[in-house]
């Protein structure tokens, strides 16, 4: 599933992502630039998350109120193995909540739960295009 959207579609590409995910678990992949964070920002407001969004590429980790509980929202661009995530204690944030995830690469081959996977991918200054595959549904 894919959609091609522009700075002023963030809404509509946000209604994508809620249509077509089918997991509480959203790996978010794409170059820096592509738009990762500006896409989560939206997406949040849409489910209902009233507070600032920002990146968490430094805390790792940020944990946001929605009108459907807990958001938790992550960043795993810093860490270099999967110890650092283990010591982190990841794992304990997906049970029942919706945890969005940047940068997933160093997990998504190890994740044995539902997960949304999200590509972003930079077409030019002004488009992006969100493919969006769902695994072990």
């Amino acid at each position: 599933m894919e959609l091609i959207y522009g700075i002023t579609d963030l809404i509509k590409a946000s209604q994508f992502i809620v249509e077509k995910s089918k997991s509480n678990l959203l790996l978010i992949s794409g170059i820096v630039g592509s738009g990762k964070t500006t896409l989560i920002k939206n997406y949040c407001k849409l489910i209902g998350v009233n507070e600032n969004v920002s990146s968490p590429t430094y805390a790792l980790i940020h944990e946001y109120e929605s009108e459907k509980g807990l958001v938790i929202h992550m960043d795993l661009y810093r860490l270099k193995n999967i110890d650092e995530l283990n010591n982190l204690g990841v794992a304990e944030y997906f049970n029942n909540r919706k945890v969005i995830i940047e940068w997933p690469e160093i997990i998504i081959d190890k994740i044995s739960s539902s997960f949304t996977h999200i590509s972003l991918s930079y077409l030019d200054y002004n488009k992006r295009k969100i493919s969006i595959s769902n695994h072990n549904i």
